[in-house]
């Protein structure tokens, strides 16, 4: 009879995540963004880390789709991090065959200076506010000092086998619980809800050494970007294309389902696209937060605000475009993109797989190895990976 009673609180549970919005909605008030500097001739930076270039790998372009010639990809990776490039080239070498690739020494924020103009050093969580899964459990005690008060972040209950607290989810409200301890027995009941403090007036974060630092590697990334005439390709060391699917009867996808739907998306795309968020997750076409628009799109949807650069396309145009912008970059890189998709500003779409329906959260064509395990860059307002955003407060 317990394990039904877990079972139903589960699915409960799960079934209210699928259908809730992970904040709770508001109406946005586009900002006029007026760059500090008009936009300058694009510039060698003076203190980059020196560019080591792997053996390019080029593909016959007779056996390349015409959509897929002369893209080009950069791979984003620590020169101290020699594990990840070796298992990332290996998985270019075996999966996409066809795509040119190269190295490009990331910017180490523990170990280098990073230009304050270029990448600020404290940011303010205001605008990821209005988009951002900021809910917290607060204590539901109604005439008690104590109400309302925080008790931990959404994502941090006590697990099951927690040995001091027993976390129960009402079967027929999913943000509320009752947390009992196992010990004394003594029980209270908490409420889960937006921490509206994240919004209005926002926190002020310093943002971490690594946050920092993978900022700085994209804004030099844009500046080759903005130089070449073709849309060029930018992955992260952990980039992963074999995945299972996120409908799990279509399987595992690969190099060949990676191929196939990135050329349905480039004919698909406007011709004015700027971004194409290849991994991604977030509020996109099918799921918006706040935009109340239809989006049909087959291999596209247009992305409100979406999360991750782990794999995405980006034009001249919109390399050009964003760092005029980022003088400084006042956000980590991927909550700046987001941002300026956000505000009309920047063409932004992701591109969806073939089980990627309207209630998944997480979708593309590209993964991440190893999103909890394994990362380089510590979250200054929390995260999956358990950071603290405490340790990083102003």
């Amino acid at each position: 009879q317990q394990q039904q009673q877990q079972q139903q609180q589960q699915q409960n549970s799960e079934r209210c995540e699928r259908s809730r919005s992970p904040r709770r909605r508001t109406e946005v008030v586009h900002e006029v963004v007026t760059p500090s500097k008009p936009a300058q001739p694009v510039q060698e930076i003076q203190t980059p880390p020196k560019v080591h270039h792997s053996s390019t790998v080029f593909a016959p372009q007779a056996a390349v789709p015409v959509e897929l010639q002369r893209l080009k990809a950069y791979v984003v990776n620590l020169d101290r991090r020699a594990d990840r490039w070796a298992r990332c080239e290996a998985l270019l070498q075996k999966e996409t065959p066809w795509l040119e690739y190269e190295r490009f020494s990331a910017s180490d924020g523990s170990k280098m200076a990073i230009p304050e103009e270029e990448i600020c050093t404290v940011w303010n969580t205001r605008k990821k506010g209005n988009y951002g899964d900021y809910d917290e459990w607060v204590y539901d005690a109604p005439g008690t000092e104590r109400d309302c008060v925080p008790w931990r972040w959404k994502g941090q209950e006590p697990a099951d086998d927690d040995k001091e607290w027993n976390f129960v989810v009402d079967n027929d409200n999913c943000d509320a619980a009752l947390v009992t301890n196992k010990i004394t027995k003594n029980a209270f009941r908490v409420k889960r809800v937006f921490a509206e403090r994240y919004r209005t007036p926002g926190q002020d974060q310093k943002m971490s050494a690594g946050e920092r630092g993978c900022a700085h590697s994209h804004r030099r990334l844009w500046e080759i970007v903005a130089q070449r005439k073709q849309p060029t390709i930018i992955l992260e060391d952990d980039v992963q294309f074999c995945f299972e699917a996120s409908e799990p009867t279509l399987g595992w996808n690969n190099g060949g389902v990676f191929t196939e739907r990135l050329i349905l998306a480039l004919r698909e795309a406007p011709k004015d696209w700027e971004v194409l968020y290849l991994g991604w997750s977030g509020w996109r076409g099918g799921n918006y937060c706040i935009l109340e628009e239809k989006c049909y799109g087959k291999a596209v949807r247009k992305a409100e605000y979406v999360w991750t650069t782990v794999a995405y396309i980006m034009t001249p145009v919109a390399a050009r475009k964003l760092l005029a912008l980022a003088r400084p970059m006042d956000q980590p890189v991927d909550e700046f993109m987001a941002w300026e998709a956000s505000q009309g500003r920047l063409k932004s779409f992701v591109v969806t797989s073939e089980g990627d329906g309207d209630d998944v959260w997480a979708g593309g064509i590209a993964a991440q190895n190893d999103f909890i395990g394994d990362s380089d860059i510590q979250k200054s307002d929390g995260g999956m990976q358990g950071d603290s955003c405490d340790s990083f407060a102003v």
